[in-house]
């Protein structure tokens, strides 16, 4: 309970396949990480994280751009489309979404848990807006939960778990008219601090945000992840968690941006492929060089970018 009461008092058997990480199309970064510091204000930052070889197994939890086709941990579908449906394998995706690159790129095997329409705590918001997801974990407590009732008994120290979430709560937060996206940020530090906790104990956290999309700005969306940043600092301190915290917003306001601007990372698009996400009908000619696959979803080269965002991040930070 104390454990707890400080944290919150703060902030209120699967498979990595072998996926190539240069985009053959010249897809590249083109800016840079801008490192925080721990205990300030927000920003990109690794706070104990090893290099990312170190680990043997990657847990991923979150929404559509993390849903690598399953979502209890077990083998992901091969990323191949089947037109006219949009998604490869099951992702909102036209290949091997971020995780599974950050994967690849580590060696390690990958459990994902992330499902499309997913949010933070689902009784966060009404039910009635809630998106139908395929299993009941439909939010980042399920997810969670799901995992460590697996008991897996992996290595504390060579697993790395991942969290991106937070669009589907801003979405609804903006939708409902509602200020609560502190009250979110809390969630997901409380639920972090459960992972850490008995029979799971995990020692290596990194977080991703994206909340606005380099298009919204607020100050509640700004308070979310000053929340999460402060949580995430107090449990390094406190009780010496590895944590990173990834601002994927330099990345999205350098393509949507004038500076650099979209050309400058080797799109020919910074809009989306597909005209919808239901299917494939009127696909651009071009989508391995789109920024977008679906509306507002990333395409598989962008997907590789916020992996080598990511990675980035742990080494320059």
């Amino acid at each position: 309970m104390l454990r707890s009461f400080v944290v919150l008092t703060s902030v209120c058997a699967a498979y990595a396949a072998v996926l190539p990480r240069d985009a053959p199309n010249g897809v590249h970064l083109a800016v840079d990480p801008k490192c925080g510091v721990a205990g300030g204000r927000f920003g990109d930052v690794n706070i104990g994280l090893k290099p990312l070889t170190s680990y043997e197994h990657i847990v991923a939890f979150g929404d559509s751009w993390t849903d690598g086709g399953a979502h209890n941990g077990e083998p992901l579908p091969p990323p191949v489309l089947t037109p006219p449906n949009p998604r490869a394998g099951g992702r909102a995706s036209n290949g091997p979404v971020w995780v599974e690159k950050l994967a690849s790129a580590a060696g390690a095997t990958l459990l994902d848990f992330a499902e499309i329409g997913a949010v933070t705590d689902k009784n966060i918001w009404p039910s009635s807006l809630l998106p139908t997801t395929a299993s009941s974990a439909n939010d980042f407590v399920g997810q969670a939960h799901n995992y460590i009732n697996q008991r897996n008994g992996f290595d504390p120290e060579t697993t790395l778990y991942t969290i991106f979430l937070g669009v589907g709560d801003f979405d609804l937060s903006q939708q409902t008219g509602t200020d609560n996206l502190y009250t979110v940020a809390g969630a997901i530090v409380y639920t972090i601090l459960e992972l850490t906790s008995y029979p799971t104990y995990a020692k290596n956290i990194i977080v991703v945000d994206n909340y606005g999309r380099g298009i919204y700005e607020t100050p509640s969306g700004d308070a979310f992840k000053e929340g999460i940043y402060a949580g995430l600092n107090t449990l390094h301190t406190r009780y010496g968690t590895s944590v990173g915290f990834v601002d994927l917003k330099t990345l999205w306001d350098g393509v949507l941006g004038s500076s650099p601007g979209y050309e400058a990372f080797g799109y020919t698009s910074k809009a989306a492929c597909l005209p919808s996400s239901t299917s494939t009908s009127g696909a651009c000619a071009n989508p391995e060089s789109t920024f977008y696959w679906l509306p507002g979803i990333p395409s598989a080269a962008t997907h590789g970018l916020i992996a080598d965002y990511v990675e980035k991040v742990l080494t320059t930070c």
